[in-house]
């Protein structure tokens, strides 16, 4: 059996903030390892139009890390997969089975709450190919650092044949670019208006690196360079999971229209409650996972001590279906 790669990571959100280190493996068709999360914080970026909330009651448009590191003590994270966003599997050359949120992957609750007459939530703003790892900036991104590494061994690294990395070849390979994110949404338990049924709901998954020719399941990257190495044929998936690779544009002349509901989130539903000055309460449930996805062309066990980091924006949107943006 070979030796366990490790990748080292942080993940950081802001607007949804999350700021974590350790170990994750690369290449879930080799084998696992650990992540440890040691802190964490959650912020919404759009003032009090919209707020956020660990258990349902207290909501605020900060939550500190202080109040998240005792939820996510002692997590391991282990390279994953899922066809749906919902279910994840291990697999590979383990035995394939259930993976264990908040131990194999990240897993999180948030409710929403809004008294503005619109009730859409969307993930907006992907700046990942326009920010680096030490630069900040508002929107939703996922960058690392990235490793320097030599390979040993030739392998074809894109979808033309002619995209080979040579054996003793070095370059600079990025964890960033293996990381899935999906979010699901849930009926609001404590709120009576909401009757609907969980199949009725949305689940949304996104590749943030913007890129599907290097997406999921793929013959060449990390699958390619795994087969050169060992020598071991493992069949690949037959099922590939709906995912969304760009976010949903505002309306330059009005930042709260939207022409496209490629990235909307949830719905925020009507509730009994309303504020001190007679507003409506509207809240909606979402459940966000994120995972290094094992079969990404770019899942290389060889990337050792990355560091990654994840911020995510969201926004309320109205949606007009006649739009002068070209999507």
């Amino acid at each position: 059996m070979r030796p366990v790669n490790r990748l080292r990571y942080s993940v950081v959100l802001m607007v949804i903030m999350i700021l974590a280190f350790g170990t994750v493996t690369y290449a879930w068709i080799t084998l696992s390892t650990i992540n440890s999360i040691e802190g964490m914080s959650l912020t919404v970026s759009t003032g009090d139009e919209l707020q956020i909330s660990l258990d349902a009651e207290k909501y605020d448009t900060e939550i500190t890390s202080e109040q998240l590191e005792s939820l996510f003590e002692n997590i391991t994270l282990r390279d994953v997969t899922s066809n749906d966003g919902i279910a994840f599997k291990t697999g590979g050359l383990r035995d394939e089975g259930i993976a264990t949120p908040n131990s194999d992957y990240l897993s999180f609750d948030l409710w929403f709450q809004t008294t503005e007459p619109i009730h859409t939530v969307y993930l907006v703003n992907n700046v990942s190919n326009l920010v680096s790892y030490d630069v900040s900036s508002p929107g939703t991104y996922v960058v690392s650092q990235g490793v320097d590494w030599t390979t040993l061994i030739s392998f074809q690294n894109g979808p033309s044949i002619n995209d080979v990395v040579e054996s003793g070849s070095r370059d600079t390979y990025y964890g960033s670019q293996a990381v899935r994110m999906s979010f699901q949404e849930l009926p609001v338990e404590e709120n009576e208006l909401d009757t609907r049924d969980e199949s009725s709901l949305k689940t949304v998954i996104f590749d943030p690196s913007e890129n599907p020719n290097r997406g999921f399941n793929k013959s060449y990257g990390a699958y390619s360079y795994f087969i050169q190495k060992t020598r071991i044929y493992i069949s690949r998936p037959n099922v590939e999971p709906e995912t969304i690779y760009d976010l949903s544009e505002f309306d330059p002349s009005n930042p709260y229209v939207t022409y496209n509901q490629k990235s909307l989130l949830l719905t925020l539903q009507e509730t009994n409650e309303t504020n001190q000055s007679g507003k409506t309460y509207f809240r909606g449930k979402l459940k966000v996972n994120i995972w290094i996805e094992g079969w990404d062309a770019d899942s290389f066990d060889a990337i050792d001590k990355d560091r990654i980091k994840v911020q995510l924006q969201f926004k309320l949107l109205k949606y007009l279906e006649e739009s002068p943006i070209q999507d």
